[in-house]
């Protein structure tokens, strides 16, 4: 079962495999995938060939597939409004050349977005908890699937109360052991000893990493009187979903920043669910959720290896902008 990432597929040998699917790499893209395959590939599962993308990623690896393919399935991408169009014009270009494409998710799209990518596409998109509850009830399923269906949208929803969305959260994080979850979901197994043992060490580590998270976050308050935590994790990033959440139910903050490195932002809405915290993503060409979203800022590269050498002794202006803006905005 070949499996490689987004920005590493090949130009050759593609169309070996009669069905592609591209997949957001979070615990609901891959269970998207699984439920996918399990369910368009019933007679040989190693008919299909899988990748990883994003958002911000998802032209490029169109741009990368050669026409003349056959089933292309892109499930759990969001589409950002600034790659509407070239996104637009790769789907395209893949229809006409041969490919049947069909992408389904569960993200807010603009009416814009839908018509455009409708015209050459089965795009499907409507609100669930997860892009893998949508999946599920356009593919179906059986049993198992409708399981997987539950763990992507208790993880979608950083919920968190099922042991195995935690499970899955702590290992799609490192991109070989997101691809063997892959695999071993889809012989129809919820984990092996491999994956126990993986998740078990890594949830430990996460959870050292959220005190020390916990403790040095900093909660102020917007303009508007929102609360809000600054979550600051660099150089090496670490569970911040989790972090979030624990300081929302711990301390009552409306939502919370993320700060994953110096590029790299999310946003994940804690008590407050009155605000939309998307529009922030998408000024800063992301995207995601009203609850939860993530997005990159624009910094020199100098500054970004200043980070990886003094982490949180080093605060660029680019970060504070990032704050003041939504100080202003939330």
């Amino acid at each position: 079962m070949p499996i490689g990432r987004s920005k590493k597929l090949p130009r050759t040998s593609v169309q070996s495999k009669p069905i592609m699917i591209i997949a957001h790499g979070d615990v609901d893209g891959v269970i998207s995938a699984v439920i996918a395959a399990r369910s368009l590939s019933l007679n040989d599962r190693d008919d299909v060939e899988y990748y990883f993308s994003g958002p911000r990623s998802i032209d490029n690896v169109l741009s990368r597939i050669p026409g003349g393919g056959k089933r292309l399935i892109i499930v759990d991408i969001a589409i950002n409004p600034d790659k509407l169009d070239k996104i637009r014009k790769q789907i395209k270009r893949l229809s006409k050349s041969g490919w049947q494409i069909t992408w389904i998710d569960h993200h807010e799209w603009l009416p814009n977005a839908l018509d455009g990518l409708s015209m050459y596409a089965d795009v499907r998109v409507r609100r669930a908890p997860s892009a893998a509850r949508v999946v599920l009830e356009d593919l179906s399923g059986s049993d198992y699937e409708k399981e997987l269906a539950v763990i992507a949208d208790d993880a979608d929803t950083a919920t968190y109360s099922n042991n195995r969305a935690r499970m899955y959260n702590s290992l799609t994080r490192d991109r070989k052991k997101r691809e063997y979850l892959l695999k071993v979901l889809l012989e129809g197994k919820f984990e092996d000893d491999r994956v126990i043992k993986w998740a078990t060490k890594r949830i430990r580590e996460q959870e050292k990493a959220m005190r020390i998270g916990i403790k040095g976050s900093i909660i102020e308050k917007t303009n508007k009187g929102r609360s809000f935590a600054i979550i600051d994790l660099r150089p090496r990033g670490g569970p911040g979903s989790l972090i979030s959440k624990k300081l929302a139910n711990d301390k009552g903050v409306g939502f919370s920043l993320v700060i994953y490195s110096c590029d790299k932002f999310s946003l994940y809405a804690g008590m407050d669910k009155s605000a939309n915290l998307k529009p922030i993503c998408e000024n800063h060409s992301g995207g995601g959720h009203p609850y939860a979203c993530g997005a990159r800022i624009d910094i020199p590269y100098y500054k970004k290896l200043i980070c990886l050498l003094l982490g949180r002794m080093y605060l660029p202006r680019e970060i504070r902008e990032l704050t003041e803006e939504i100080k202003q905005e939330l």
